[in-house]
């Protein structure tokens, strides 16, 4: 998928929040969304994606995945974010995951 990928210049709060979405889809489902998986060019996205796919995966305590697709293991050594990203003006009120990678969810 070509937003994997996309360089995310003049992206708003709604272009991530919709990103976000997709990657939630594919690896909450990740048994249905395998090839997609395996497919996927991580040298190739950008921080933000990359912290994204992190946040999903541990938020739902899927760090097998990690092991599972070994092209997207590197993932795993994201770093927060420099600057917030917003996804939601009303994030999730317990400290999570996504709080740790400096990501408003």
């Amino acid at each position: 998928m070509d937003a994997f990928y996309e360089s995310q210049v003049n992206w708003d709060k709604d272009d991530y929040y919709y990103l976000h979405r997709i990657l939630h889809r594919i690896f909450y489902y990740y048994d249905k969304y395998s090839d997609e998986i395996k497919s996927m060019d991580v040298s190739r996205m950008s921080e933000k994606t990359k912290v994204l796919i992190n946040c999903i995966i541990r938020y739902y305590h899927f760090e097998f995945l990690f092991d599972k697709y070994k092209n997207i293991s590197i993932i795993k050594e994201s770093k927060p974010l420099s600057e917030v990203l917003i996804l939601d003006e009303n994030p999730l009120p317990e400290n999570n995951v996504y709080k740790e990678m400096n990501v408003m969810y």
